[in-house]
């Protein structure tokens, strides 16, 4: 009795890990003849950049690409997609989706239909991204203390590395979204599965995707307050040197015109002609001073 339940045991890991298969593109371009709509996955598998389904009477195709969810240049997860009633075939060459299902083999238990692993696989996708995009929000408002305190070096730098990190995940969410309302309005729940549990995913995503514009938003906000503190050091320094331009313009002026040596010019034979330049020059630079201070230019 207790052999019988263990072979029973035995043969249901079996089914359920003949169920859910990851191979290789050479070993899916093998398989094409015996899988209908295979054609243009085939061509998707060459170079994976978005997510995409579509949904056939007798099967689903696409593409997934989950984008890290980390600041770090770490490579994407990316696999194609071909389920049947019977099987769910993954595409991948790099090994991460292997180990992936492995360690997240018990989402696979208990599912009926193509679409509930398919939806088991983006819940847990997405499961801990609102932590992350609250780490996020945490390391962009970091990022506007400092700022507030001084213009750090490299701040460009890594705000055009969260842009482009949210416009990723922007575009992740989105295109997910689009996936979970259009398995919601399939009629094959064969292959789908409930309708109602993809409109839940749909929500899902589609709070993640606002939760990411917000941050899009803070990112622009940064970028403005980045702007206007350069404009505001540039003008400092404009205003320095026209400050010390017109100091010395009138002395340029009084040099410029002793400096005719004109023979009739009596402070040239002047004893006293060379103390008095040096006098005016001082008496024009302290009232300037005085000017300027009065307006507040300094």
């Amino acid at each position: 009795m207790e052999a019988d339940l263990n072979n029973a045991k035995h043969d249901m890991e079996n089914k359920t890990a003949e169920a859910v298969r990851v191979i290789e593109t050479d070993a899916f371009r093998e398989m094409e003849e015996a899988l209908p709509h295979s054609g243009e996955l085939q061509h998707g598998l060459r170079s994976i950049r978005y997510c995409k389904l579509e949904v056939f009477k007798d099967c689903i195709t696409g593409t997934l690409r989950i984008p890290q969810k980390s600041m770090e240049r770490t490579p994407h997860l990316s696999f194609g997609i071909y389920m049947t009633i019977d099987n769910s075939i993954f595409i991948e060459d790099g090994g991460k989706l292997r180990q992936w299902v492995i360690k997240h083999k018990e989402i696979f238990d208990g599912t009926k239909t193509p679409g509930e692993i398919l939806l088991k696989m983006i819940y847990a996708f997405i499961e801990d991204d609102v932590f992350y995009l609250v780490h996020l929000e945490k390391e962009l408002n970091d990022l506007g203390d400092r700022l507030a305190a001084g213009i750090p070096d490299d701040f460009f730098v890594q705000l055009t590395r969260y842009r482009q990190k949210l416009s990723e995940l922007n575009a992740y969410y989105e295109q997910m979204t689009v996936i979970c309302e259009q398995m919601q309005a399939e009629d094959e729940e064969k292959y789908t599965g409930s309708a109602a549990a993809w409109q839940n995913a749909s929500r899902r995503t589609g709070l993640l995707q606002d939760h990411v514009r917000l941050l899009q938003e803070n990112v622009i906000q940064l970028r403005e307050l980045y702007q206007a503190r350069l404009d505001t050091a540039q003008n400092s320094v404009m205003m320095v040197l026209t400050i010390v331009t017109t100091i010395f313009l009138p002395l340029t002026l009084l040099t410029g015109w002793y400096g005719m040596n004109f023979k009739n010019m009596p402070e040239l034979g002047w004893r006293y002609g060379y103390p008095l330049v040096i006098l005016i020059a001082l008496l024009i630079i302290v009232l300037e001073i005085i000017y300027f201070k009065k307006k507040k230019f300094f």
